[in-house]
């Protein structure tokens, strides 16, 4: 599994290093694991869209869109389950000025349950959908890769606190 992030400039910054994608490794099956052929981290301020997953063949790839800006994020949506999401892991919302306010190890802890939450839908495609991603997500997908997310996230927290 490679992983790599987009050049930024200094006063962005990525919240997951290398060495906290490896924590991955201790509650991942490695028949997942080895599925994953790249997760690369960007930092597009013009996308709504924070989590990716690729298929190519029997192999994924897997795009996490979530940098920081002085522990600064921008808000994507005005849905509310997304801002009760950004609130449950801690990101302070201002919509006066349409950013979310981050302590380093709440982003960190968000940063790694997208990309938990795009390793569901490899895992529940894998399970559920003849090995194949089925493109746009259903409801009943969506709320299982968050489960999913959650319940790893909470594994890897005990394994290595944030």
């Amino acid at each position: 599994m490679k992983i790599t992030y987009d050049s930024i400039s200094s006063e962005y910054l990525y919240p997951l290093s290398k060495a906290d994608v490896v924590q991955l490794k201790k509650v991942l099956p490695s028949e997942y694991l080895n599925k994953i052929r790249n997760i690369k981290f960007g930092c597009n301020t013009k996308t709504t869209q924070e989590g990716r997953i690729v298929q190519h063949g029997r192999y994924y790839d897997i795009r996490i869109n979530f940098c920081l800006n002085n522990l600064r994020s921008l808000i994507l949506s005005n849905e509310k389950t997304y801002i009760e999401q950004i609130k449950k892991f801690g990101g302070i919302i201002d919509f006066n000025y349409r950013f979310v306010r981050w302590k380093l190890p709440n982003a960190k802890r968000y940063a790694l349950y997208l990309l938990l939450h795009e390793i569901g839908h490899l895992i529940f495609s894998e399970n559920y959908t003849d090995e194949k991603l089925q493109g746009d997500s259903s409801k009943t997908e969506e709320q299982w890769c968050d489960k999913y997310a959650m319940g790893k996230l909470q594994e890897i927290l005990l394994v290595e606190p944030y």
